[in-house]
């Protein structure tokens, strides 16, 4: 009888049985998989190797329902990712002097995920030298990559002789078109300037105007242009302290009209205000100012060829008429 059992116990194989299934969940912070589920199966109470993955841009940040045997659940664990922030990439876009042309830019990504920095389109073809390789894949670290433009080519434009310039607010000049630094005065506020010759930048939509001599305002600036009918080229400049005192003038103008006045009128401004007294139109302001309510006596009037009209006052000076009761 003992041989008969010995013989069936040898005959018999154990089973092992996989009778527990356990799902592994690989997720973000808001439940999205950022790689494929795993289901294990075993024997209950088996132990559970987790199997762990290493998923580019993504760190293990923490573990939801954790277990290290095979016990039933219908949860599973979830192994929950967070994105891993990767340094960005810093594109600087820059003319032959270096000088911004347009503000950098970021770009940014996963970590160990491609980029490529690419060229300004509207001045793509305005490229002259960039560095060898804009691609790479985002790290820990920064990167840098400049785009250098050749931005000084211009192009003239056709204008009609009566093109003039208005200023919207007190505007920079320079001494020649794309010139690094404006001149040290401004132009003012509500004057009218003749253009002489008109300029335009090849790579953007951006105007220069020359108001005579070296003296350009760009259409960046707040101005607009308009055109003045009854104007024309053959005005003669008339005899004026202008013409003798031009070394005192910030930008040379034309005298287009003059009428005599001789008599005394009133400042037109508030009365606890005054007005600015010129040496001459635009030249240098003086310490004497004429207050609002004061009578004054007017020479004449004299009208540039920016539209502009001053009254020439008996001591020499002169102030803007539309301060005044004429």
């Amino acid at each position: 009888m003992e041989m008969t059992n010995n013989l069936i116990s040898q005959n018999v194989k154990r089973l092992n049985r996989k009778d527990v299934s356990i799902t592994i969940r690989y997720i973000d912070s808001l439940g999205n998989p950022v790689a494929d589920a795993v289901t294990l199966e075993g024997h209950y109470l088996d132990k559970l190797e987790i199997p762990w993955k290493s998923i580019p841009g993504y760190v293990l940040s923490s573990i939801r329902h954790f277990q290290q045997t095979f016990i039933p659940s219908e949860e599973g664990i979830s192994l929950i990712y967070s994105q891993q922030i990767a340094a960005p990439v810093v594109v600087y876009h820059r003319n032959t002097r270096g000088e911004l042309i347009s503000n950098p830019e970021y770009l940014t990504g996963e970590l160990n995920k491609s980029y490529n920095a690419q060229p300004l389109e509207d001045a793509a073809k305005y490229l002259v030298k960039n560095q060898k390789s804009a691609k790479g894949t985002f790290s820990n670290e920064v990167k840098e990559y400049e785009f250098v433009y050749n931005t000084a080519s211009l192009e003239k434009v056709d204008i009609p002789d009566n093109l003039f310039v208005q200023t919207l607010s007190n505007s920079n000049v320079y001494e020649q078109p794309n010139a690094p630094y404006p001149l040290e005065k401004q132009i003012p506020y509500n004057t009218s300037w003749h253009v002489y010759e008109a300029l335009k930048e090849t790579y953007r939509d951006t105007y220069w105007y020359n108001l005579g001599g070296s003296t350009w305002v760009s259409s960046q600036e707040n101005i607009k242009t308009l055109n003045i009918k009854n104007y024309t080229m053959t005005q003669k400049m008339l005899n004026t302290p202008l013409a003798t005192n031009v070394d005192n003038i910030s930008f040379t103008y034309q005298i287009v009209d003059s009428i005599d006045i001789n008599r005394r009128v009133k400042v037109l401004y508030y009365s606890d205000r005054s007005v600015t007294a010129w040496e001459t139109p635009y030249g240098n302001m003086i310490n004497n100012r004429y207050q609002g309510g004061q009578q004054v006596f007017v020479i004449r009037l004299i009208q540039l060829d920016n539209q502009s009209i001053w009254a020439q006052i008996e001591d020499g000076y002169y102030i803007e008429s539309k301060y005044l009761d004429l």
